[in-house]
């Protein structure tokens, strides 16, 4: 079977490029125009060095459904006063200008910026994008599971991700997300299937 890891695909050579990875929170699932972003996390990645955060609550001007309350954790009183998306989004297009954009499972996340990006006349989302879910797939055929939970115990890395029995667990600002270690960013130093680089 045929996996998309790496979407918009160029010839720039992996150490060169600058990385953004990044996550989204919504108000559903749908990307058409009936659903829109509330949250946007990124850090920046550069020489496997974190080199700047972006983190954006944002006012959807509606109220949560209580499944998305429970599912992000985020609360309709979070987004009083927020930016609007159509403002937010601006200012994350700015912060990933050319960079090669990182997500797990980024088929839904780039289905929400891809539509942002059409409400507001931003144009094409053209950046590289690298699909953390699918190159888990190629270069760890023996796990079974590639949530970011598995992955981050599987690699020793806390993801912040929220251990199943304990509902309480959300990162330090109170939001969920992910948390980014620093760890995370020397895997964008290089990438190993079956031992070799790639």
């Amino acid at each position: 079977d045929e996996v998309d890891i790496i979407i918009n695909g160029n010839d720039s050579n992996l150490k060169d490029n600058t990385y953004v990875v990044f996550d989204v929170e919504t108000t559903g699932f749908n990307s058409g125009l009936s659903d829109s972003i509330i949250e946007i996390g990124a850090v920046k990645i550069k020489d496997g060095e974190i080199i700047d955060r972006f983190e954006q609550l944002i006012n959807p001007n509606k109220s949560l459904d209580l499944s998305i309350i429970e599912i992000t954790s985020i609360t309709d009183s979070m987004l009083e006063g927020k930016p609007n998306e159509e403002e937010a989004v601006k200012r994350f297009k700015e912060f990933i200008g050319d960079s090669v954009l990182v997500a797990h499972n980024a088929k839904f996340d780039i289905s929400m910026l891809k539509m942002a990006y059409y409400k507001y006349d931003l144009g094409e989302v053209e950046n590289p994008i690298i699909d953390t879910l699918m190159l888990s797939r190629v270069i760890n055929r023996d796990l079974k599971k590639h949530s970011l939970k598995a992955l981050g115990k599987f690699y020793g890395i806390d993801t912040g991700e929220a251990d199943e029995d304990d509902d309480e667990a959300v990162n330090e600002s109170g939001v969920s997300g992910k948390i980014i270690d620093s760890e995370i960013a020397e895997a964008f130093i290089s990438i190993k299937v079956d031992g070799e680089d790639v």
